[in-house]
């Protein structure tokens, strides 16, 4: 069988679908919850639309496929790999697509496994139903090429990354901190300006410096200045903080930024960067940025 799922939920069946679609009709997959006079209806509905064939073990389910994708939960896809790795045989590629950790992706890598087993880190970078298996994933490990060489003729958009498994989910948890942040920051700042009125005008501010900017632009504009001016950017905040804890605004990332600049502060990175430093684009800034700290730990 060309496909097995581990886990039939939303994300396996619209996976399913969508390659279905697209002329693969060798699929099967493995879920628990198949049998649960709760849960199991839906599950064997789906399966029973698509066309796909519904195992009555685990075991049966991966000797089966020639590619497992494991499509579970975080919490338990280590648990599973441990089960199933170690029996799959020669040329079988296991595909971990949940929205683990990169330490456990990399720990699923590490399990022990007979020659000629692959193991491939799935990315799923953006939300399945709706893009179906068209959804971009970024791939990693020695069974991410295997995985993209045979899906991609489907319409599956699959990057292959040259990195070690957890290389592809470090990308999705590291994008979180922006993507999950930079909200966060928004509440903040919003809620203040609410309270003198200005919510709209401070958007249009916002706008003003942010629109039509790349992301590449803006980090060139942020890394190595933020670097530089770090000092005067702190004491800068720390009345932001004030105010904003004046109006009762919970100011906690306001006080995570001080916190981080008062660290950068610590260095002269006028002297480190060079008298241009402010022009240097963000991955020679960063690079620096790292080189010194890890000098920094070599020295203290």
């Amino acid at each position: 069988m060309r496909l097995v799922f581990i886990g039939f939920g939303e994300a396996a069946y619209n996976i399913a679908s969508g390659l279905k679609a697209e002329g693969l009709i060798d699929i099967g997959a493995y879920d628990r919850n198949a049998a649960d006079p709760q849960l199991g209806g839906l599950i064997q509905q789906r399966a029973a639309e698509v066309g796909v064939k519904l195992f009555e073990s685990l075991e049966g389910a991966y000797q089966a496929g020639e590619f497992i994708a494991c499509l579970t939960s975080a919490n338990t896809a280590l648990t599973i790999a441990e089960l199933v790795i170690p029996r799959l045989k020669a040329e079988q590629v296991y595909i971990d697509m949940n929205s683990a950790a990169p330490t456990i992706k990399a720990d699923i890598a590490q399990i022990p496994r007979n020659e000629g087993v692959m193991v491939c880190d799935a990315a799923v970078m953006g939300t399945v139903p709706g893009n179906k298996h068209k959804v971009p994933m970024f791939l990693a490990g020695d069974g991410a090429a295997n995985f993209a060489e045979a899906f991609s003729p489907y319409g599956m958009k699959l990057t292959v990354l040259d990195a070690k498994a957890g290389g592809a989910s470090a990308i999705k948890m590291f994008k979180s901190v922006i993507m999950k942040g930079l909200p966060q920051l928004m509440f903040e700042s919003f809620e203040a300006a609410v309270k003198y009125g200005v919510l709209n005008t401070l958007v249009d501010s916002l706008a003003s410096s942010l629109n039509g900017k790349t992301v590449e632009q803006l980090a060139d504009t942020f890394t190595a200045r933020t670097m530089i001016h770090a000092a005067r950017r702190s004491e800068e905040m720390q009345d932001v903080v004030a105010t904003l804890e004046s109006l009762g605004v919970d100011a906690a990332m306001s006080k995570a930024t001080v916190a981080k600049l008062d660290r950068l502060a610590e260095r002269n990175w006028v002297e480190l960067l060079g008298a241009d430093g402010d022009k240097m684009n963000y991955q020679d800034a960063i690079y620096s940025l790292i080189e010194n700290k890890e000098r920094g730990a070599i020295d203290e």
